[in-house]
């Protein structure tokens, strides 16, 4: 990983766990539109897709009126400080982020999260600063694994498809990465195996956010 300059994360289940936040916005949205409840394990598998996605498992697909009013109730549930509240930055990340930043590398985040949840969470970490790009899924046309937001990530921090990893915990992460030319690093912190992202041919696989320290030392851009 000599080559690399710039690092672009992923951030549900790669930075952080906010399921229980999710899992309580999807839920109210379902209430309140007179659907049962959502399983939790099944929401915690679909973190990291689209909204639109996730609410088209739990509702007839065909119905975008109510998709919509879903993702509407979702985001203003999720604004009154659940989400936040409810999300955990996952272990070794600050000091992990620390390490990348004293070592000069350049870092920001695509994901299909709001980035207003993102930046709050971040800022009630103390990790805000670590970050010079955030992207969320209003700064974009086109979701991963379309990408776009990853495209524009690498220029805004000023690097190329060459010099730049994303990393991610997900299938669509990958996917993502491969769609922009962009090696990837898959983290097998989330809800997919390691064995199951190993199959999707990532350039690296770790098990757990500290081992890019490792991963990265002694490659100091």
């Amino acid at each position: 990983m000599k080559h690399i300059h710039q690092i672009v994360f992923d951030f549900d289940y790669t930075l952080a766990d906010s399921s229980e936040g999710i899992i309580a916005s999807v839920n109210h949205a379902l209430e309140t539109v007179g659907e049962k409840k959502a399983n939790p394990d099944k929401v915690r598998h679909l973190i990291g897709h689209s909204l639109e996605d996730t609410f088209a498992q739990f509702v007839d697909p065909a119905d975008e009126r109510k998709i919509r009013t879903c993702k509407k109730l979702f985001m203003e549930f999720a604004d009154t400080g659940v989400m936040v509240k409810n999300t955990i930055i996952l272990k070794d990340v600050p000091k992990t982020l620390e390490w990348l930043y004293e070592n000069f590398y350049a870092m920001g985040i695509v994901s299909t999260k709001r980035r207003s949840a993102i930046e709050a969470t971040l800022a009630q970490a103390d990790l805000e600063d670590f970050f010079d790009v955030v992207f969320g899924y209003e700064d974009v046309k086109e979701l991963k694994p379309h990408p776009e937001g990853l495209l524009r990530a690498v220029e805004e921090l000023g690097g190329n498809t060459n010099d730049t990893v994303y990393v991610g915990d997900s299938i669509i992460d990958i996917q993502t990465a491969k769609n922009a030319g962009i090696p990837v690093i898959a983290i097998a912190s989330g809800m997919t195996t390691a064995e199951v992202l190993q199959s999707k041919s990532p350039e690296v696989l770790i098990r757990s956010f500290g081992e890019l320290q490792k991963l990265f030392n002694h490659s100091t851009p």
